[in-house]
């Protein structure tokens, strides 16, 4: 980066004042307060922000009034930018201006900057007197380590830190010590355990005791706790019903609010205001140039009716302009009218003949397509469920001739045997039984007749106990009907199937049917009409849309008619067309204004000065018209008819802003309270939640109160165990002694730690370009010294140089002028080293005033060598010629 140019508003003595520099080495020669240091400050304050006010002799605030800041341009990567700075907060207010012209904030700047910021600007790239008489107020050993630790930014504080840090740690712990803090507290330590050992023989009892003493403590916090959560919640709603009737006027307000229009824009009273001004003035002027139009008419006696088409000929000349138009419309009217009562009488016999009292919407083609086939398939299947109703009946009908039959052939085959058979077998048991009893009457052998009639009865009863033989051809016929009977019945369930699907499909068409009607709202239609009709439907349909287009067509003609004559309301006294046919009134305005303009022409040839009179009242009635238009449309634009209405509306709006004020009034006094009052209906819900809690809340302080009185009885009883309460006392005092150890150990490690850190981060810090910076640092002081020190040693504690003749020097055997050279050379030398990451002018001001004319010769030759990469800014109250670059003289 290579500053090009300064401008500055104000900034201590300089005002309006603009400096350009040289982009390799700018000296700026002048006395003591010729403002060397103030502009040196204003660069640093434009690139990283001005002082604040916590540093009042740093911000070089002008005595004079000027205005504070001013701007600076560099280039940087072959790009030009403009920084500019005022006053402002932090720092001041930054724009950067690039060369396309686009503007950045102070976010863009730092970026431009980076990794530089304000600090190690000034700890690297700016210097001056100051920083190397700082030197010499060293001891030897901070000497070496000053230099050392050159090479990190901000080294100088980092050191002073921990040499702080270890001045606090020796405060709190030496290892011999006996009066620091950590020592005597490890010794207390000691004896307190010693105590502590002894006084555990009461334990036990004590313990439980404790325990006791512990629950009810949790106790009392609880209850406490609720006793605070209850207190709480009596607050809110103690507030709440405080609040209410504000609360109450809030909403109502809203309520009011909420009905009311929108306001009107204050512009448009505004507007308004300023067009009726304007109306008034421009009718002023009208009066004049009507009595100027009598004056010049002299003694003639002019016709009322004249005087007043005089006064009003702009608004005539309008509205018979219009006249052509307006004959136009009536006639368009007229054709409109009999179109329209064609069209009503076709659409009135269609109704008629479709059986319809309004007009509905035809059916789409599709719709009349699927309307077609669904009562295609309506007829289909009622005619096939009839024929299936028929076949039914049918065989029902052979169904039951079937069972008839079966019930007849069963009838035969279970009837009774005959009265014969019957009596053949009582005969045959009597037979028997005789020859069972004549057996038993028999001796010896002969009763095996007895057994012989037992056994004869028996088989008879066998065979009286089979079935008899049926007829076989009637069992034959019976099982015929039987399997008829089952093959009707299966054919019955078959056609019952099928009926219930024809019944279901003929279902569905129906539904199906009556949406399309629902749909199209042809319920009152017949089915023939919907389908066989729908070009009538149609033509219908157009007829009343012609119908809507007449009527609307109609009703232009007449407004634009209408219209034209409410624009005659001003003559209404002269041209009476309230009750007038629009072609009378047309010939009344025209015979009307014909018969005034032939008398104004008379006069016009008779009289210049009335013709120029007439011709201003025409331009000003001309503008008092625009003026009524601009007017009418203004409160057309806001909905408004009328004046009257436009005051109602303001009267209106500034109820509305009293409102709006008042809710803002309300709104505040319960803004933190609104929340939790939206969630109540009424006050009533409040109070009722409100004296709830208060009973609550006197329950829980006699709960606490009582618990209290208890945790106070056994705080005494422990206190009796303790006697004198040394366990418990020795284990607090013993927890306090480790916690002060562990915190006084902490802070002692923190403190050593920290300066151990710092010293390590800053020797690695600078470590890290230290070759590259001692190969620049010793070119360096061999110019600065005319090649009398030819090399720098770096060692862990300390730095010595080397002379010419071999001889070695600490740093702290230099000479004073030495020594700065010393330092000098390696400060360039490291802002030289970082300059692959930024390069930032060298600012250094008044730096080398210990210097003889010799050095300083030297320091111009070194200046002119960091010059080729960094530009150099050079400060100084001697008078200088150095080889390169330009000298500004400053004067006081």
């Amino acid at each position: 980066m290579r500053i090009e140019a300064v401008e500055i508003f104000g900034f201590g003595k300089w005002y309006d004042q603009k400096f350009s520099f040289d982009p390799r080495l700018q000296v700026f020669q002048g006395a003591n307060e010729a403002g060397k240091s103030t502009l040196s400050a204003f660069i640093d304050g434009v690139l990283f922000g001005f002082a604040t006010k916590k540093k009042p002799y740093a911000q070089y605030i002008p005595k004079n009034g000027h205005s504070y800041g001013g701007q600076l341009t560099f280039v940087q990567a072959d790009q030009r930018y403009v920084v500019k700075r005022v006053a402002g907060r932090a720092g001041g207010e930054v724009t950067v201006t690039t060369a396309d012209g686009s503007q950045h904030d102070e976010a863009f700047l730092q970026q431009l900057l980076a990794p530089i910021d304000g600090p190690l600007f000034r700890q690297i790239f700016r210097f001056n007197q100051q920083d190397l008489m700082a030197i010499f107020q060293l001891q030897k050993a901070d000497l070496s380590r000053h230099l050392l630790t050159v090479g990190a930014a901000g080294s100088q504080q980092w050191l002073s830190l921990a040499q702080k840090y270890r001045r606090e740690a020796a405060r709190l712990y030496k290892p011999r010590g006996r009066v620091w803090p950590l020592n005597q507290a490890l010794s207390q330590l000691a004896d307190l355990n010693a105590k502590l050992a002894s006084a555990q023989a009461t334990l036990p009892t004590y313990m439980a005791q404790q325990e006791k003493v512990t629950r009810q403590q949790a106790v009392v916090q609880t209850l406490g706790q609720q006793l605070t959560t209850a207190r709480t919640a009596v607050n809110r709603l103690t507030q709440l019903q405080t609040a209410w009737p504000n609360y109450q006027a809030w909403r109502k307000v809203k309520q009011q609010l909420a009905q009311q229009p929108a306001s009107l824009a204050p512009q448009v009273y505004t507007d308004y205001q300023a067009l009726q001004q304007k109306r008034s003035s421009r009718h002023a002027e009208l009066q004049q140039l009507a009595a100027k139009l009598n004056a010049a008419t002299g003694e003639q006696q002019l016709a009322p009716a004249f005087l007043f088409y005089q006064q009003h000929q702009a608004e005539f000349d309008t509205q018979l302009d219009q006249v052509a138009d307006i004959q136009t419309a009536v006639q368009v009217s007229a054709q409109l009218q009999q179109q329209q009562h064609d069209l009503q009488q076709e659409s009135q016999q269609l109704q008629t003949d479709l059986g319809v009292t309004a007009t509905v919407v035809p059916l789409s083609e599709l719709d009349l397509t699927q309307a077609r086939n669904n009562q295609q398939q309506r007829q289909k299947l009622q005619q096939q469920l009839e024929e299936q109703q028929q076949t039914q009946a049918q065989q029902l009908e052979q169904q039951r001739l079937t069972e008839q039959q079966v019930a007849e052939l069963e009838t035969q085959l279970q009837q009774p045997q005959n009265r014969s058979q019957r009596h053949i077998k009582q005969q045959s048991y009597l037979i028997w039984g005789l020859v069972v009893v004549i057996g038993l009457l028999l001796p010896g052998w002969a009763k095996i007749v007895a057994v012989s009639g037992i056994v004869g009865a028996g088989w008879q009863f066998y065979r009286n106990r089979q079935p008899a033989p049926t007829n076989t051809a009637t069992q034959s016929q019976w099982q015929q009907a039987l399997a008829k009977l089952d093959q009707q019945q299966a054919q019955l369930a078959a056609l019952d199937q099928a009926m219930t699907t024809s019944k279901a499909n003929l279902a569905a068409y129906t539904a199906a049917w009556d949406s399309l009607k629902a749909r199209y709202a042809y319920t009152a239609l017949s089915d023939d009409v919907i389908l066989n009709h729908q070009h009538d439907l149609q033509r219908l349909l157009a007829c009343q849309q012609q119908l809507d287009q007449l009527t609307e067509r109609q009703s232009e003609a007449t407004y634009q008619v209408q219209q034209w004559l409410t624009g005659f309301d001003f003559a209404r006294e002269w041209l009476p067309l309230a009750a007038v046919e629009p072609t009378a009134a047309i010939q009344q305005v025209t015979t009307f204004v014909t018969k005034q303009r032939q008398q104004l022409a008379t006069l016009r040839d008779s009289d210049q000065n009335y013709a120029y009179y007439q011709q201003q009242t025409t331009r000003v009635q001309q503008e008092i018209a625009a003026l009524d238009q601009a007017l009418h449309e203004l409160l057309a634009s806001q909905h408004l008819v009328s004046e009257h209405e436009l005051n109602q509306r303001q009267q209106a709006d500034e109820a509305q802003q009293q409102l709006i004020q008042r809710q803002q009034v309300l709104a505040n006094q319960i803004n933190e309270l609104l929340p939790q009052l939206q969630q109540y209906s009424d006050l009533t819900v409040v109070q009722t939640e409100l004296t709830t809690r208060k009973n609550e809340l006197q329950q829980q302080q006699k709960q606490l109160d009582a618990a209290q009185r208890q945790l106070t009885t056994l705080q005494t009883q422990l206190a009796q165990l303790a006697s004198d309460g040394s366990y418990r006392v020795l284990r607090q005092q013993v927890a306090q002694q480790e916690a002060e150890i562990s915190a006084l150990t902490q802070r002692w490690l923190s403190y050593q730690l920290a300066a151990q850190w710092i010293e390590e981060t800053l020797s690695q810090a600078s470590q890290q370009r230290l070759p590259q910076m001692l190969t620049a640092a010793q070119n360096y002081f061999a110019i600065l010294t005319q090649q009398r020190y030819v090399k720098i040693n770096v060692m862990a504690t300390q730095i010595t140089v080397i002379r010419r003749d071999q001889q070695q020097f600490a740093v702290g055997e230099l000479s004073q002028g030495t020594a700065e050279q010393l330092y000098v050379a390696l400060r360039l030398a490291f802002a030289q080293t970082i300059s692959d990451v930024q390069q930032v002018p060298l600012l250094i001001d008044d730096s080398f005033v210990n210097f003889d004319a010799q050095r300083q010769q030297q320091v111009l030759t070194l200046l002119t060598e960091l010059s080729r990469t960094n530009q150099v800014i050079y400060f100084t109250a001697r008078s200088v010629q150095p080889i390169v670059g330009q000298v500004t003289q400053l004067q006081e």
